[in-house]
């Protein structure tokens, strides 16, 4: 098993200087534990300021490190030009040694969409043409594009450090994203929301298009976690952090019926509970704990790496997420190596 670490873009309590001069130092502190990979989401009209630009800043993030990987976690492709996005991957790849990956999703939030002047009703069948324009881009020869909304044509094809182009994660839960991801990913990434159980299921989707499309499956996890003494210790500590950020997923709707039976009993924030939401999403408790519930996940749902969210808006503050990501490392990463 491979662990991720995925950061936050947003403080209530720090500027976004302090955050950024945070961030950079926990993925460093995440390096020396052995993370594989850091990652950053991509949003934009948010209320109150947030990091933007992933792609910029997994540029700094490989600049101050040698062996972390980078993947945004996801963008939303969209919102990209494929060949400006094939273009910053290439030059990425050449400046860390290849340690650059693409993670791209359709995105959900109607503001980011009006902002670009991109219909939202079409951000499936673009985020396609995307992703192949994206592939032809690291092909031996020049192409042609005649899309529904692109018109390309591309004369020098573009390379890498590794002779490949680079990896591509795409996160997913519909029958149209997982037949996505297999026709143009390397790696299909689970949201935040759904349980294990409900991953398994998809999984087995997924597992399906890339049978019909001839290509190997390959899953990653997206999981909020937090580490200490104890579950308990995990909830007193962190748990209200996480809660946070999962009432707003709620509010927005992406907890669905479909997925989610119990959504329909949620009649206020009250509802809401650790103790709900936390089983088969909430990677916590001691390093025995997260062990045990690591190989019982990768059992379940096929995973070959869990990225994780220790840190949100609201807290935990930098450094109860440094001596987080120290722990996961010795007590986690090192013993699951």
């Amino acid at each position: 098993m491979r662990f991720g670490l995925i950061l936050p873009i947003q403080s209530t309590t720090d500027d976004l200087a302090s955050l950024w001069a945070q961030l950079v130092d926990e993925v460093r502190e995440a390096e020396r534990a052995g993370f594989d990979v850091v990652c950053l989401p991509e949003f934009h009209q948010a209320r109150t300021p947030v990091l933007m630009s992933p792609m910029l800043l997994g540029a700094q993030l490989l600049a101050v490190t040698t062996r972390i990987r980078f993947a945004p976690a996801v963008l939303c492709g969209p919102l990209h030009h494929p060949v400006q996005l094939a273009e910053e991957l290439a030059m990425l790849d050449h400046t860390s040694g290849g340690r650059a990956v693409l993670g791209i999703g359709i995105g959900h939030q109607p503001p980011d969409f009006a902002a670009y002047g991109i219909d939202r009703d079409t951000r499936s069948t673009r985020t396609d043409e995307v992703l192949d324009v994206f592939q032809r881009c690291f092909g031996a020869e020049p192409f042609r594009f005649r899309g529904q909304h692109f018109d390309l044509d591309v004369t020098a094809p573009l390379t890498t450090s590794t002779g490949r182009r680079p990896e591509v994660w795409v996160g997913a839960h519909s029958r149209a994203g997982f037949d996505r991801a297999a026709r143009f990913g390397d790696l299909w990434l689970s949201d935040p929301q759904r349980d294990v159980d409900t991953i398994a299921v998809l999984a087995g989707r997924y597992a399906e298009a890339c049978e019909r499309h001839g290509s190997t499956p390959r899953v990653g996890l997206f999981r909020e976690a937090f580490i200490g003494d104890s579950r308990d210790d995990c909830e007193k500590r962190w748990g209200d952090h996480a809660l946070a950020v999962h009432r707003l997923y709620y509010n927005v709707g992406v907890y669905r019926s479909v997925f989610e039976p119990w959504v329909d009993e949620v009649r206020d924030r009250a509802d809401f509970t650790f103790g709900r939401l936390a089983p088969g999403r909430f990677l916590v408790g001691s390093g025995a704990d997260i062990r045990e519930q690591v190989a019982q996940w990768a059992e379940l749902t096929g995973a070959e790496l869990i990225a994780m969210r220790l840190r949100h808006p609201g807290g935990p503050g930098h450094d109860a997420t440094v001596e987080a990501i120290r722990r996961f490392g010795e007590e986690v990463i090192g013993p699951c190596a």
